[in-house]
């Protein structure tokens, strides 16, 4: 059967130039869409080409054997969750179609198809009605392999995250020579000044300084790199807005700042001190981005992330938390906001506030790290608007230490004797001698098998076992364990400047363990042990 077309039915496919429409070439006549003709663009068709009725495969095209690796005419009849690598993959795909086709008729979807090698390959999905005007008659679509699209954008991210290591390394040298440039200083000048004592005090008061400096510096590449999340707690959003914006000092009159809390946001398991960093990092770039005033609006609110989400990466659904942080400052072209998030990078105005590590990116570290994502709108000239979300509390995390400097009298101490694990010998010794003062019996290993050594030449002796997590021969984790199995009584303070993965976390919270985050001051070390070992057991 042939389809008759007028000249009025090739409007749509004529060829619009900068000038005059132009005819239509002469093979495009009425015999142009015979069922022949469309039955040839199905077969050779390099893209693949389904029809589904509800979720069952009617029909295939060859390019969706070729790309699936079914033997032709097989995929016929079955359910198009076999394609899928994964039911929670296939439910995404089909809840974004079923949305899509319903809202606008048509969807566009990047996912996985499975080949019946196992294997799987990247492809982007397009849906639309057989016929716009009847729902019954199912869904056309579309399969375009882009695998090697994907490939060449992992590549080219990886030569940009390779760029960006060499920017972070640049300035984190400069940034730590000039702290260790500071730290000499004072060394020198303390032996200039040894016998007048006031003068001591200021270089160590100095010194002290320089140290929490340089631990913050390094808390910002940890959260760079993986989050870092140390003392995580449950949160409440709004308490660590109003401390962020408590500490945060624009200094400018001309610069309004508007708040808008939700009275029932729900809490987040999340660590503290960064969270008040990344708002932070958020409030001081909008700041600066508004060189002359505005507003700036800062806001909370709960929101519900579905299957169907509109996000062109990958979320998980569910309830989060959302904080936005809205300037009316200079705004953002496309080319800056893909580069935000880099490490170092700056669109800062000459003379603005000079900021100390990682900016953005710090904040995107520890987002992402904490389950959560950021996304900014923005436009040149039209201010910007970050916002991050975070996931809704579904469960209590590890137990957070806190405590204030006091004086040396002052301190919890004991006499019980402590075994210290370190592979390096700076920390091992300094760690021994800080217990020593405080009156601890103290044994020393320098690797997870030392450690299990000395547990067994003393048994019912050691009470408590302070575990580095990065050494050789043995780490800490398998240290961890092995401990358990051989003294279950004895408690763990793992101490560590790298942090703690989940797995560690739920065992910390399965016992009277704990962990200090590297570096940390000799009265916070006191009282941290004596929690542990005063704790009930």
């Amino acid at each position: 059967m042939t389809h008759g077309h007028d000249r009025t039915s090739f409007d749509s496919i004529l060829i619009q130039r900068d000038g005059p429409v132009q005819d239509p070439p002469p093979f495009m006549n009425s015999d142009f869409f015979s069922r022949e003709n469309i039955k040839n663009v199905l077969i050779y068709s390099p893209v693949g080409i389904c029809i589904l009725y509800r979720t069952t495969i009617h029909y295939a095209n060859p390019a969706c054997y070729v790309m699936t690796g079914h033997e032709y005419g097989s995929m016929e009849g079955k359910s198009a969750r076999t394609l899928f690598p994964t039911d929670k993959e296939f439910k995404r795909v089909h809840n974004i179609f079923i949305k899509g086709v319903n809202q606008t008729g048509s969807a566009t979807v990047d996912s996985r198809l499975s080949r019946v090698d196992g294997t799987a390959f990247d492809c982007r999905l397009r849906a639309c009605r057989l016929d716009p005007g009847d729902h019954s008659q199912g869904l056309l679509i579309t399969i375009s392999d882009i695998t090697q699209i994907n490939s060449r954008q992992i590549r080219e991210n990886q030569t940009r995250k390779m760029e960006a290591i060499g920017v972070l390394a640049g300035g984190i040298s400069h940034d730590f020579n000039n702290l260790l440039m500071a730290l000499q200083g004072h060394l020198s000048l303390m032996g200039i000044n040894v016998n007048r004592p006031e003068k001591i005090k200021d270089h160590i008061r100095q010194m002290n300084l320089l140290i929490q400096t340089a631990a913050e510096l390094t808390g910002n590449l940890l959260g760079f790199a993986r989050g870092g999340k140390y003392q995580v707690e449950p949160l409440d959003l709004n308490q660590v807005v109003a401390m962020a914006l408590n500490v945060f000092q624009p200094g400018k009159e001309n610069l309004v700042i508007e708040k808008k809390p939700d009275p029932d946001l729900y809490k987040v398991n999340a660590d503290r001190s960064q969270l008040e960093q990344v708002l932070l990092n958020l409030l001081v770039n909008a700041s600066q981005a508004m060189v002359d005033g505005g507003t700036l609006t800062i806001e909370t609110r709960n929101i519900t992330i579905e299957y169907t989400h509109n996000f062109h990466f990958e979320v998980e659904p569910g309830d989060y938390v959302e904080i936005s942080v809205q300037d009316t400052g200079i705004g953002m072209d496309e080319t800056i906001q893909k580069k935000i998030f880099d490490p170092f990078f700056s669109t800062k105005m000459p003379g603005a506030i000079k900021q100390r590590g990682l900016g953005l990116s710090t904040v995107f570290g520890i987002v992402k790290n904490h389950g959560g994502f950021i996304t900014v709108e923005s436009k040149k000239n039209a201010g910007s608007i970050f916002r991050v979300a975070l996931p809704a509390l579904v469960s209590v995390d590890v137990h957070r230490f806190e405590t204030e400097s006091v004086e040396f009298d002052l301190m919890p101490k004991g006499g019980e004797t402590v075994l210290i694990v370190d592979d390096e010998d700076e920390v091992l010794e300094v760690g021994a001698d800080l217990l020593e003062v405080l009156g601890y019996q103290v044994l020393q290993a320098r690797n997870g098998r030392d450690c299990l050594d000395l547990i067994s030449k003393h048994p019912g002796t050691i009470v408590l076992i302070i575990l580095d997590l990065i050494m050789p021969v043995m780490d800490g984790k398998e240290t961890f364990y092995r401990i358990r199995e051989l003294d279950p009584d004895i408690k763990i303070l793992i101490s560590s400047g790298a942090g703690i993965d989940e797995e560690m976390k739920m065992m910390l919270r399965d016992a009277d363990h704990g962990f200090l985050q590297k570096p940390f001051s000799m009265d916070r070390f006191s009282r941290v042990i004596r929690d542990i070992l005063d704790s009930p057991d």
